[in-house]
C-alpha cells in the first residue's frame, strides 16, 4: 500500500517520503516504537532531501533571482519590497514590477544584487516582476502585494494540518468539545482538520512557501533551500501529509496556516506565509554562532546570556545558518514563533536567549532590506503546551514546563504575558490548557497537541490587536493585577480590559497557595528545592474581575504569602475528573500561568 501511494507523489517528494515510510514500516515490523527510530529518520531524511552545499552557493556568472522569489509569491505591501538575486560581478540589473519605472542595481563582488521597489498598497490583482541584465530577462509571475509573515520554531510549528487526523476519533472529540468556544476558533465556529484543509480551496490570496530543513550547516549559506516553492493555498498543498519536522514533504504547518487564514479573513489583505521550522531544535539553533558566543562563549560569565547550550539536533546555529540567514534580504511584516519544548526547565536563561534571537533577527532583516523591514517588527510566540500526558502539578515535568512558560514571557516581573515592558513589540498565545484527550495516538509524542486552531486563533487575535490596531478587540486572557488577603481568604484581582466580558470560571482547578518555604514568589526560586510549601486552594467565589480562594487546612491558619496558578504541565478538560484550568474570560481566553506574592504584584 505504501509503495502504491508513493507512486502518486511528486518526484521531488518521493525520496523523502520513501525514507519516512521505510522507518515507520521498520518500526512496525520489528515492534520497535517509532520514536526509537526518530533520530535515524532525521538523518535519513536529511540525506535524501538536503542538497549539496554547492547548490546553495552563488552560481558563478548565472543571472537569477534568489530562491525565495518564485511564481505565486506575496511581496510586502506599504513598504519598499526588497528583491535580490545573483549575477556576474559589476553587472547592471534593471528590475520592473508591473508598470512601475525600472529600478537598477549593480551586482557586487560577491555576485549579489538587490533593489528596493516602490511601496505598493495591498492588491489581489496579480502582477509580474522582471529583471534584465546583459540582454537576458527573467521573471516572477502571479505576484500579490500583502503581508508576509515568517513562521518558525520546532516540531509544534512544523506539525502539519493532516497530522491532526492521526487519531481521527480524538480529533473529533476535540472538535466537539470546542465546537462553539469563542477562544478556540474564528468567529467561535471550530473547524476540524479536514474542514481546515478544505477551506484552502476558497482562499486564493494566501500563498505558501516552505524552507527546507538544514541539519549540516556549519556556516551561513548563501541562498535558501526551498522545499516547496511559493504556491496558492489549496487543499492539496495544505493537506499533503503528516509532518512534525518541517520541510520534509508533509502538509503545511497547521499553526502557520490557521494563523494566516484568520488574518486574511479579518484584515482583508493577501497573506504570504514562509514556513521555516525544524522539529527538536532549541532556541540556540536559531541564533548565529557569533551572537551566541559573544564575549568569550555562551558559558562564559561575561556573556550576555551565560549558561549551558542545549544539545542541537545537528550542528550549533544550524537553523540560523540554513533557514534564517538566507531569508533576511526579503521584506517582512512580522514573525510567529512556536518553540520552547527543547529548552524546558529554563527560565531567565530562555528569556535571555529568546530576547537575543529576536534582537538579532530584527537587526538582520532591517539591515538586509535596507531599512524596509521595521527594526522592531512584531514577533508573536506560543507559550508551550504539555511536555507529556501527566496528571497533576506534583510531576517533575511540571517544574520544567512552568519554568520555560514563565521564561517565554520575559519573567513574572514583567507580568507573565506579552506585550510587556521588556518586550513591547511582541504578542502571544498560550497552549498550556490544550492537552490531547487521554490515550490519543499522537504523532511522535503527545507533546504535539492537536488543537492548533485554538493556538492560531489566540495568536491571530493578539496580532489583530497589537499589529493591526483592532484596539477594541479582547486579545488576552485575564491578567492578574494584584493579590490581597481578605481575612483568611485570598482575593485575586484581574486587570481591567483583560477580563473582557467578565471572568468565566470553567472549574476550580489550578490555584495553589503557600504560607512558608515559598521562595521569593518568582519562578527562578520555585525550582531550587526551597519552594516546598504549596498546596491546592479551593475557589470560593468570583466576580466579573476577581476570584476568591480559600487556603487548605494544611496551612494551619498561617497567612498566605504566595499564590501560584497553572503550575501543572498538562491540565485538561478531557481528564476525569476534569483538570481544565479555572480562569477564562467571556471571550474564551485563559489566564496565563504565574506566581504572585500577596500584596506585592
Amino acid at each position: 500500500v505504501f509503495v502504491f501511494l508513493l507512486c502518486f507523489l511528486p518526484l521531488n517528494m518521493r525520496s523523502c517520503t520513501a525514507v519516512l515510510v521505510a522507518v515507520l514500516v521498520t518500526a512496525v515490523v520489528t515492534g520497535t516504537p517509532a520514536t526509537d527510530s526518530l533520530t535515524d529518520m532525521y538523518a535519513k531524511i536529511e540525506a535524501a532531501q538536503d542538497p549539496a552545499p554547492a547548490a546553495l552557493a552563488p552560481r558563478g556568472a548565472q543571472f537569477r533571482f534568489a530562491y525565495i522569489y518564485s511564481d505565486g509569491m506575496v511581496l510586502q505591501r506599504d513598504r519598499p519590497a526588497s528583491v535580490w538575486g545573483w549575477g556576474p560581478p559589476n553587472s547592471t540589473v534593471s528590475v520592473v514590477v508591473g508598470t512601475d519605472a525600472p529600478v537598477t542595481a549593480v551586482a557586487n563582488a560577491d555576485e549579489q544584487w538587490r533593489v528596493s521597489l516602490a511601496p505598493h498598497a495591498a492588491s489581489a490583482s496579480a502582477t509580474t516582476l522582471t529583471a534584465t541584465s546583459a540582454g537576458v530577462t527573467i521573471s516572477v509571475t502571479d505576484i500579490l502585494f500583502g503581508d508576509v509573515w515568517l513562521c518558525s520554531g520546532q516540531s509544534n510549528m512544523a506539525f502539519s494540518m493532516p497530522t491532526m487526523n492521526n487519531d481521527k476519533p480524538k480529533e473529533d472529540m476535540i472538535a466537539k468539545a470546542y465546537a462553539t468556544d469563542p477562544g478556540a476558533s474564528i468567529d467561535g465556529v471550530y473547524m476540524n482538520a479536514t474542514e481546515g484543509i478544505n477551506a484552502a480551496a476558497n482562499l486564493p490570496n494566501i500563498r505558501l512557501l516552505t524552507v527546507g530543513n538544514r541539519k549540516t550547516c556549519a556556516a551561513p549559506v548563501a541562498d535558501a533551500n526551498i522545499a516547496h516553492k511559493w504556491a496558492q493555498a489549496s487543499p492539496a498543498n495544505v493537506g499533503l501529509g503528516l509532518d512534525v519536522m518541517g520541510g520534509i514533504g508533509g502538509g503545511y504547518s497547521a499553526t502557520c496556516w490557521l494563523y494566516g487564514m484568520e488574518l486574511n479573513k479579518k484584515v482583508g489583505v493577501p497573506i504570504g506565509l514562509i514556513h521555516s521550522s525544524y522539529g527538536g531544535s532549541a532556541v540556540e539553533d536559531w541564533i548565529s554562532n557569533e551572537t551566541l558566543n559573544a564575549n568569550g562563549g555562551a558559558t562564559n560569565p561575561a556573556n550576555l546570556c551565560p549558561g549551558p547550550v542545549r544539545p542541537s539536533m545537528g550542528l550549533p546555529s544550524q537553523q540560523y545558518n540554513g533557514q534564517i540567514r538566507p531569508l533576511v534580504n526579503m521584506t517582512l511584516k512580522g514573525a510567529i514563533w512556536y518553540q520552547g519544548e527543547s529548552n524546558s526547565g529554563q527560565n531567565e536563561l530562555y528569556s535571555c536567549r529568546f530576547e537575543m534571537m529576536m534582537a538579532e533577527w530584527r537587526k538582520l532583516w532591517y539591515e538586509g532590506t535596507n531599512g524596509a523591514t521595521d527594526p522592531d517588527f512584531p514577533i508573536g510566540f506560543v507559550q508551550i503546551g504539555p511536555l507529556g500526558q501527566i496528571r497533576g502539578p506534583e510531576s517533575t515535568e511540571s517544574e520544567n514546563t512552568f519554568a520555560v512558560r514563565i521564561g517565554q514571557t520575559g519573567g513574572m516581573e514583567h507580568g507573565g504575558t506579552a506585550p510587556n515592558t521588556r518586550w513591547p513589540h511582541t504578542f502571544m498565545s498560550t497552549g498550556y490548557d490544550l492537552m490531547n484527550p487521554p490515550n490519543t495516538t499522537c504523532f511522535w509524542g503527545c507533546v504535539h497537541i492537536f488543537n492548533k486552531q485554538a493556538v492560531a486563533h489566540r495568536l491571530a487575535l493578539a496580532a489583530r490587536h497589537t499589529v493591526y490596531n483592532e484596539t477594541a478587540l479582547v486579545y488576552l486572557g485575564p491578567v492578574v493585577d494584584s493579590v490581597s488577603l481578605a481575612g483568611a481568604a485570598v482575593v485575586i484581582h484581574y486587570a481591567g480590559g483583560t477580563e473582557g466580558g467578565g471572568l468565566k470560571l470553567r472549574s476550580g482547578y489550578g490555584f495553589e497557595v503557600c504560607a512558608a518555604n515559598c521562595g521569593d514568589g518568582f519562578a527562578a526560586n520555585l525550582l531550587n528545592g526551597s519552594a516546598t510549601g504549596f498546596a491546592p486552594a479551593s475557589v470560593a467565589s468570583s466576580t466579573s474581575n476577581t476570584v476568591t480562594i480559600t487556603p487548605p487546612t494544611s496551612l494551619g491558619g498561617k497567612p498566605v504569602l504566595t499564590v501560584r496558578y497553572a503550575f501543572d504541565d498538562s491540565p485538561s478538560l478531557f481528564f476525569t475528573p476534569s483538570t481544565q484550568p479555572a480562569v477564562y474570560n467571556a471571550e474564551g481566553l485563559p489566564a496565563n500561568p504565574g506566581v504572585w506574592n500577596v500584596s506585592a504584584v
